[in-house]
């Protein structure tokens, strides 16, 4: 007896929005918006797309179709960020 499969539902290239390098759905985006606020949301996407404009080499990372797999809890993008906001209350407002 076969196994049913079942392909995940493709992303369509009408869905997909551009923030800088950074591609996301804006259901995606909204997802992020809800679960870690607007502040950190932007912050973390503004972090990934400065990496991904200096790191060429990575090509996973440069020619991602979507980007939402960097956003996880335990991603070392949304700790950095959580890190550098809570460190706004020592060392001054962070330009973004």
């Amino acid at each position: 007896m076969k196994k049913k499969y079942y392909r995940r539902k493709d992303i369509l290239k009408q869905d997909i929005k551009k923030f800088g390098k950074v591609l996301l759905t804006q259901k995606q985006y909204e997802k992020l918006i809800a679960i870690y606020g607007e502040d950190l949301t932007n912050f973390a996407i503004r972090l990934l797309d400065e990496k991904i404009s200096t790191n060429k080499n990575d090509k996973k990372l440069c020619y991602a179709k979507n980007h939402y797999q960097y956003f996880r809890r335990d991603s070392k993008i949304i700790n950095f960020a959580l890190e550098m906001l809570n460190s706004t209350k020592n060392y001054g407002p962070i330009q973004y």
